[in-house]
């Protein structure tokens, strides 16, 4: 007996229910039965010698429990029979025709073989056939035991992509490599140690997204096993996700709009997922300071610029190099020397409506305004809310008063002069009654009755909707169209 000589033939077929294939036979055999399907496969017998066949099954039916198997033209239609097996249980049997004791063994030469197996029973499973010169070994499980020597070569195993030390911004696939001198089982990939995905198919990968991990360096690792369990580990491959998130950064001091002179503090609040490495200050895109500490402020001298209007900016940076630019703050630098400021507000008087007066449906708001340094503004307030707002003289305004309540109403006027202090004055209160007529909805012409002239004018855009109505008060009920359904409004109002 040579010990050194086993041949190990995993199928995983089921017989028996197999689509049928074509059998390789020699004609000194009798061909097999295809009608439960055949299967063939070769094997390399490294020595010459005497073989035990091995067949590991399982049914479901115990008095269904064999296949036919044939060997080149030397074996022929052998039944591998598997009597008093427990019924769904894989059992190894070594024995032909329902004879335990009539071992299955054949003569092989050294070299390739051909095997054929085929259904005799329906519904049996085979799934491993190991053919050894080893006849004390009774496999066990799947009959690794009875390979000698067992297989101890553990797969070689490598990730391919990315390669080490690779920043990753985006969405990656990892990419593994696994050979083995039997046959790889699976590989699975690691990050940081733990267990991201287990493959058992080539090609191996796993979909790396970088947003899972925490910015910084990371490590991979891929791990493959052979169907004798054994293993290796591949080397480490190291990526890291890098910080692309911007600072944010905006100026808090001076305010937009202020009027400055001498030396000013800028002030600027900034943030970071990270942390903020520096901010820079610049007056009118020209960098002033850095300033690397938080709170982030720096000095400047604005009698270094001109008088008039400058724009502040901020700029932060991370750690990563990440940066922005906040909104720009617009100040008026005013240094000019000996000028005694303008505190005087604007004279400012509505002159319509007039007080104690009664108004109806659309009136203008008229007011005079002025001031030494001139008019920014004139705001016309009714009942203390603000309706419009006019900076060209002369100053007025228009006002629907049907959307007044007919009722005692107050009207202002309030002028902003131009000085940088923004001076402002308020004209004196008029109070005025409010009157107008209440018309019907049906009274489209608004003339007091419902009529037949209403009636033309709901005719002339019958039919009609949204923009293309040419009197939209001929719509009615409001809804977008002009319908029977106005119609039907009107006519039950006509003549009042």
């Amino acid at each position: 007996m040579h010990k050194t000589t086993t041949l190990l033939l995993t199928l995983a077929v089921l017989l028996g229910i197999l689509a049928v294939h074509p059998s390789s036979a020699s004609a000194a055999c009798t061909p097999l039965p295809t009608t439960r399907g055949t299967v063939t496969s070769t094997v390399t017998a490294p020595a010459s010698g005497t073989y035990r066949v091995w067949s590991r099954i399982k049914t479901a039916d115990v008095t269904k429990n064999s296949f036919y198997l044939q060997v080149d033209d030397t074996t022929c239609n052998v039944a591998v029979a598997a009597n008093g097996i427990t019924a769904n249980t894989w059992t190894w049997v070594d024995y032909q025709a329902a004879t335990t004791t009539n071992k299955l063994d054949v003569a092989l030469t050294a070299g390739a073989h051909t095997l054929i197996m085929a259904g005799k029973d329906d519904n049996v499973e085979l799934d491993r056939i190991i053919l050894t010169q080893d006849t004390t070994c009774i496999p066990t499980g799947t009959g690794d035991n009875c390979a000698y020597p067992p297989d101890t070569t553990p797969p070689t195993v490598a990730i391919t992509a990315p390669t080490t030390n690779t920043s990753l911004t985006g969405t990656t696939t990892v990419a593994v490599t696994a050979t083995d001198d039997v046959a790889v089982a699976k590989v699975e990939v690691y990050v940081d140690g733990v267990l991201k995905v287990t493959d058992t198919a080539s090609p191996y990968t796993y979909v790396l997204d970088p947003a899972a991990y925490t910015i910084g360096i990371h490590t991979m690792t891929a791990k493959a096993y052979d169907v004798a369990g054994n293993s290796a580990s591949s080397s480490t491959v190291s990526f890291n996700v890098p910080d692309t998130a911007k600072p944010t950064v905006s100026i808090s001091s001076p305010v937009a709009g202020a009027t400055v002179s001498g030396t000013i503090v800028v002030a600027a609040q900034a943030t970071d997922n990270v942390a903020v490495t520096k901010v820079e200050f610049y007056v009118d895109a020209v960098l002033k300071a850095t300033d690397t500490t938080s709170t982030y402020s720096t000095s400047i001298d604005t009698t270094a610029v001109a008088d008039g209007a400058h724009s502040l900016t901020a700029k932060a940076y991370d750690a990563a190099g990440n940066n922005l630019t906040s909104v720009a703050v617009s100040v008026t630098v005013d240094n000019v020397p000996n000028v005694t400021p303008d505190t005087t507000p604007p004279v400012v008087l509505l002159t319509a409506p007039t007080n104690a007066s009664t108004v109806s449906g659309t009136i203008n708001l008229v007011a005079t305004a002025s001031d030494a340094s001139g008019i920014k503004q004139v705001q016309f307030y009714v009942d203390d809310q603000l309706k419009t707002t006019d900076t060209v003289a002369p100053y007025s305004a228009s006002l629907d008063t049907t959307l007044l309540s007919n009722a005692n109403h107050t009207f202002k006027a309030v002028a902003t002069d131009n000085s940088p202090n923004a001076n402002s004055a308020t004209s004196s209160i008029i109070s005025s009654t409010v009157t107008n007529i209440i018309y019907l909805a049906e009274d489209i012409n608004k003339s007091g009755k419902v009529d037949l002239p209403d009636f033309s004018l709901l005719a002339t855009d019958f039919n009609r909707s949204g923009l293309a109505i040419i009197t939209p008060r001929a719509d009615i009920d409001g809804d977008g169209t002009v319908s029977l359904a106005d119609f039907s409004r009107l006519a039950a109002k006509f003549g009042q």
